[in-house]
């Protein structure tokens, strides 16, 4: 399969007229094979560009909202921490949301006369400077490690513990639980940065072992509201339900996926509003790739029964998504 020439990242909800889904009136051209992105706003661009690279169209569909905290008990325990760095033996950054939103808090803390380019989730250039040295930093995967880095935070200077990638990888709480020293954290101080709510593997371990363990959130996650123009791109290309594929990298996520589409089409074994179990059915019947057990199990209660369980990592659901579309691709062309 050669490369395509690529295009721009998927616009919220909108595909664009070749990504459309369906044929233009009177071509017997079948669809090209489109992936669906589920991640926030913004957070599936360079995914999307790799993807459209190889051919694969891209749709955007979120199915979650991030934001920065606003909650003024959640900040003032955020920014106490933030302000207290050096009393702890760790800290652990769950996500790259985590990372993003917390350390644009610490510049804003640190450096209250910062300009407001340096305060937001995209300058946080800064933060390496202004984190201590001496505070291991701990996170589930490599996308934190790499949002870590890109605020200045990363070895040599700082010591940042993530579980080792390879075939075999696992980025979650256990996998990362692994590489934690839990009997040198007996008595000591441990910083956790998360969203609102979230598991409580880690910090339940945490304090079995004796560590003094602090939760602070940095961001929200809520579930979005779909508008007519996005539900419209999403129902016009799994018409053709064999030539999509779901993108599930949240169990969350995918658990407003289930919320949204009962609301909207009611449930395979309810009822529904009229003409839409058909619609339903195909949305269900699309391909799903999702990169833990976890969010594997989620899809499959939410209904979908065509389930590919890749490794963590971008550039496996890449290797994943193009075996899938190759074949597509091959009658997309030989059309």
């Amino acid at each position: 399969m050669s490369p395509r020439a690529p295009v721009p990242p998927p616009v919220r909800g909108l595909a664009s007229e070749t990504a459309a889904g369906r044929p233009v009136a009177g071509s017997a051209t079948p669809p090209a094979p489109c992936a669906i992105l589920t991640r926030p706003d913004g957070q599936a661009d360079a995914l999307a560009r790799a993807l459209n690279a190889e051919g694969i169209d891209t749709l955007a569909f979120p199915l979650l909202d991030i934001a920065a905290q606003a909650d003024p008990g959640a900040l003032a325990a955020l920014d106490s921490a933030l302000g207290a760095l050096t009393s702890y033996a760790l800290a652990v950054f769950v996500s790259p949301n985590a990372v993003a939103h917390a350390l644009a808090r610490l510049v804003d803390v640190r450096s209250p006369d910062a300009g407001e380019a340096d305060n937001d989730v995209d300058g946080n250039a800064n933060a390496g400077n202004l984190w201590p040295a001496a505070l291991p930093v701990a996170v589930v995967g490599p996308g934190s490690a790499q949002a870590l880095a890109d605020a200045g935070i990363a070895a040599p200077k700082h010591r940042v513990i993530v579980p080792p990638g390879g075939p075999a990888a696992r980025f979650d709480s256990e996998a990362l639980l692994e590489q934690l020293d839990l009997a040198a954290l007996a008595g000591h101080r441990v910083l956790i940065v998360r969203g609102d709510g979230g598991r409580e593997l880690l910090a339940d371990t945490l304090r079995a072992n004796g560590a003094q363990v602090d939760i602070v959130s940095a961001y929200t996650r809520r579930a979005p509201a779909p508008d007519a123009a996005a539900w419209a791109a999403l129902e016009a290309r799994l018409a053709s339900p064999a030539h999509c594929a779901w993108v599930l990298t949240s169990s969350e996520a995918v658990r407003h996926l289930a919320t949204l589409l009962a609301a909207r089409y009611g449930t395979r074994d309810g009822l529904h509003t009229p003409g839409t179990p058909q619609v339903l059915a195909q949305i269900l019947a699309a391909t799903c790739f999702t990169s833990h057990a976890r969010i594997a199990d989620a899809a499959r209660a939410a209904g979908f029964d065509r389930i590919t369980q890749c490794a963590p990592g971008d550039e496996n659901l890449l290797a994943a998504l193009k075996t899938w579309a190759d074949p597509i691709q091959v009658k997309h062309d030989d059309r």
